[in-house]
Parts: structure tokens; C-alpha cells; sequence
């Protein structure tokens, strides 16, 4: 899905390919982060692929915790 910077759902799209790029570092997979986060695989799969509409600042922040990341990186390619 190709959206523009000037789209309020940018940075969605933006964090969504992190968390993907982020749990594949870790070798996991979207079952496992969700099993590791305590939220259902369908989220994870609706956010990595744009098609969940929103998610919050404390979704990001359990995964950062959860993985050992800097919250930072989910938010990486943001201008």
C-alpha cells in the first residue's frame, strides 16, 4: 500500500513495517510476538500489512519492552 507523508495515517504505515522488520530481526513469528505481547495474531497481522486503522503508543511501547528495542526504532523513516 503506497500512502503519502501527507496522510495522517502515514506514520501507521511507517510503524507497522518496522514492527514487521523489528520481529523478523528476532526471528519470530507474528504468532509468537502476539503469544509474547498477549494480543491476538490477527492485530499483528493487520498492522504489519496497513490494514488496521490505528493502534496505540502503549501497543508500541509493550512491543519494545517485550523485544528489548529502543521504542525509537519502531518510529525509524519517520520525516
Amino acid at each position: 500500500m503506497k500512502i503519502s507523508k501527507d496522510d495522517n495515517k502515514y506514520i501507521y504505515v511507517i510503524v507497522g513495517q518496522n514492527i514487521r522488520r523489528i520481529r523478523k530481526s528476532k526471528n519470530l513469528t507474528q504468532v509468537e510476538l502476539a503469544d509474547l505481547i498477549q494480543y491476538n495474531e490477527g492485530t499483528i497481522a493487520n498492522i504489519e500489512n496497513n490494514s488496521y486503522q490505528t493502534f496505540s503508543l502503549e501497543f508500541v511501547y509493550i512491543i519494545s519492552k517485550k523485544l528489548n528495542v529502543p521504542i525509537t526504532e519502531f518510529f525509524k523513516g519517520i520525516d
